[in-house]
């Protein structure tokens, strides 16, 4: 599977060391603040931030419980760096930094915010409407 580089809503297909650079230097920190490059939207490492400021890291292989973060902000240079080197298929990207598991909690939707909850609470405003009218 090959692998595709998005930012903001543009996709690049294969990119070459160039396109990876280009697309990383385009991160302005306002509206463009986010760059992926991955085989999936299960394997793939990502960059957040900015030229000016900085950039966090962020990877996964496989299954969301195997999402992996670096706390360090990092320069440019070396997230272009890193890129390409996950492009090419050179595992020694992850070197050289310190990566901590980012755990995947699951979202819990309470029972009143499901389409269940609704219906029950229109059938007890219902119920009291009808008493308070005087029921039968």
């Amino acid at each position: 599977m090959g692998l595709t580089l998005t930012s903001l809503d543009t996709a690049y297909p294969d990119p070459d060391d160039a396109t990876i650079a280009r697309v990383l230097t385009s991160l302005d920190g306002g509206r463009d603040v986010l760059a992926t490059l991955g085989h999936s939207e299960q394997a793939y490492v990502q960059a957040s931030g900015s030229v000016g400021a900085g950039f966090t890291l962020d990877w996964q292989e496989g299954s969301l419980d195997s999402h992996e973060r670096c706390p360090a902000v990092l320069p440019l240079e070396r997230v272009t760096d890193i890129f390409q080197r996950y492009a090419r298929g050179d595992d020694t990207w992850r070197q050289g930094l310190t990566w901590e598991h980012v755990p995947f909690v699951p979202v819990r939707i309470p029972w009143y915010s499901t389409w269940v909850g609704y219906i029950v609470v229109l059938a007890i405003l219902a119920g009291l409407i009808w008493w308070w009218r005087g029921g039968p």
